[in-house]
C-alpha cells in the first residue's frame, strides 16, 4: 500500500461531512484492508504524519535494519523507498562516516546511551547529501531506534561559503603589506641586474666572448623572473575595492586576469585570447576584475587536472554587437554543466554536483554585472564545454 493510499484512508476516516462521502467511502475500504493486515489506526496516523514531515522518519529494528522510511527519502535521496527498506541504515551513510555512526547506533541498542544527533554524509543517486542524523531508543525497550534525517546540504556549503569568504577577506587585508614588503627587494634585484648587464661590456676583452654570452643570458633569466614577479605583485595590489566608475578596457583587464590564474591553468589547458572590442565599458576597475576573475577561475577549475593541455583551453572572447555593448565571452571546453543545474548557477550557494569544495561565487558575477547596467548569460553543453556571455554598456 502506498502512503498516498494511506493518507487518503486517514483523511476518509476522520472527515464525516456529504461532500467527501465518495471518497470516505474509498478511504474506508482502503482503511479496511490496513486493518486486516494488522495495521492500526494509530499507526495509520503514524505513516500519515511522517508523510507531512520534511525530515525523514525512519525506523530501525534490534538489527540496525530499516524497517520503516518516510516518503520524503525519496526527494532527498533519489532512491526508492521499496528498495532501501529491510537494509542496515549503516549502508546508506557515507563510508567514511560508517565507524561513528555504528558506534553510536550500538550504544542505543546496548542502552548506553538513549540519544544522538550528528551531522553525516549520506549516499544518494545525485552524489552525497549532508544530513543532521537524530536518533532515539525505541520505549519497546528492543533495541529499536526512531529518528529523523534532516537535509543540511544547503546550511553546509553556506558555512563553506562563509569560511571561504572570510580567509579571502582576510588575505585581502594582508596583501598589501605582503605587496609592499616584496617589492622593495624586487626593485633591489632589478636596479643591481640592470648594472650587471650594462657593466658586462667592461669584462668583455679579459674574459673569453662565449663565457660573457652564458653570463649575459644568465643574468638576463634572472632578470626576466624578477621582472614576472613584479608584474604579479602589481595584479594583486590592484586587486582591491575601491568606488567609483569610469571607462574599463576589457581587454587590459583581461589580459591581468589570464596572468592570475596562469599557474592555475598550467597543468590543466591553454589560455586563447580572441580579442574582436576595442572599445571602453562601464564599471569599476576592481569589480569588473572580480567579476571576471571568478568566470575566468570557473572554466579554469572545470578542466581536467593532469589533462591534454594541448586540446583543453579557456578561450576570451571580446566583440561588441553593433548595438552599443561589448560583449565578454568565456569559453571552456571541461565537462560543460547538465541541464538540471543551469538554473541553479548564478544562485548564491551554487557549487557543481562534483565539486569538493565550493568554488567562484557566480552569484556575485551576476551582481558585480547587473550594478553597471549589464546582463550575463551561460550556454551549456554536457561533454563539450560551458560559455559564459556578459554584456556591458559601451562607453560612448
Amino acid at each position: 500500500m502506498s502512503f498516498q493510499q494511506l493518507s487518503q484512508a486517514i483523511i476518509a476516516f476522520d472527515v464525516e461531512s456529504p461532500s467527501s462521502e465518495a471518497l470516505s467511502r474509498a478511504g474506508m475500504r482502503v482503511l479496511a484492508a490496513s486493518l486486516r493486515s494488522g495495521l492500526s489506526a494509530d499507526a495509520l496516523r503514524y505513516h500519515f504524519l511522517a508523510e507531512q514531515l520534511s525530515e525523514v522518519v525512519f525506523h530501525l529494528d534490534g538489527l540496525g535494519n530499516l524497517t520503516f522510511l518516510g516518503p520524503t527519502w525519496t526527494s532527498l535521496t533519489g532512491l526508492a523507498v521499496e528498495d532501501v527498506l529491510g537494509q542496515p541504515l549503516v549502508e546508506m551513510v557515507h563510508p567514511e562516516d560508517r565507524p561513528r555512526v555504528r558506534a553510536l547506533l550500538d550504544a542505543i541498542a546496548a542502552r548506553v546511551q538513549a540519544s544522538f544527533r550528528l551531522e553525516l554524509k549520506l549516499l544518494a543517486s545525485g552524489g552525497p547529501r549532508w544530513v543532521e542524523l537524530a536518533a532515539h531508543s525505541s520505549p519497546t525497550g528492543q533495541g529499536e531506534v526512531l529518528g529523523t534525517l534532516a537535509d543540511v546540504t544547503e546550511r553546509r556549503l553556506l558555512q563553506a561559503r562563509i569560511q571561504q569568504t572570510d580567509r579571502l577577506a582576510t588575505l585581502g587585508m594582508l596583501v598589501p603589506g605582503f605587496a609592499h614588503d616584496m617589492n622593495n627587494p624586487l626593485a633591489f634585484m632589478l636596479a643591481n641586474l640592470d648594472y650587471l648587464l650594462s657593466s658586462m661590456g667592461d669584462v668583455a676583452g679579459s674574459a673569453p666572448a662565449g663565457q660573457v654570452a652564458e653570463w649575459r643570458e644568465a643574468v638576463g633569466e634572472v632578470r626576466e623572473g624578477a621582472e614576472r614577479l613584479r608584474q604579479i605583485i602589481g595584479h594583486l595590489r590592484s586587486f582591491r575595492s575601491e568606488s567609483g566608475q569610469g571607462p574599463v578596457d576589457v581587454n587590459t583587464l583581461l589580459d591581468s586576469v589570464g596572468q592570475m590564474v596562469s599557474s592555475t591553468l598550467r597543468m590543466r589547458g591553454r589560455l586563447v585570447r580572441d580579442y574582436g572590442a576595442r572599445a571602453l565599458v562601464v564599471g569599476s576597475e576592481s569589480g569588473l576584475r572580480q567579476a571576471l576573475l571568478n568566470l575566468v577561475l570557473h572554466a579554469v577549475l572545470s578542466l581536467p587536472d593532469g589533462g591534454d593541455t594541448e586540446e583543453n583551453e579557456v578561450r576570451l572572447v571580446t566583440r561588441e554587437d553593433g548595438g552599443g555593448q561589448v560583449v565578454i565571452e568565456v569559453h571552456d571546453t571541461g565537462a560543460g554543466i547538465p541541464p538540471e543545474q543551469l538554473g541553479q548557477v548564478f544562485e548564491p550557494l551554487y557549487t557543481p554536483r562534483e565539486a569538493s569544495r565550493p568554488g567562484p561565487a557566480l552569484s556575485v558575477c551576476r551582481d558585480i554585472v547587473r550594478s553597471f547596467g549589464g546582463s550575463i548569460t551561460v550556454t551549456s553543453s554536457v561533454g563539450r564545454g560551458t560559455v559564459f556571455r556578459v554584456t556591458l554598456p559601451r562607453v560612448s
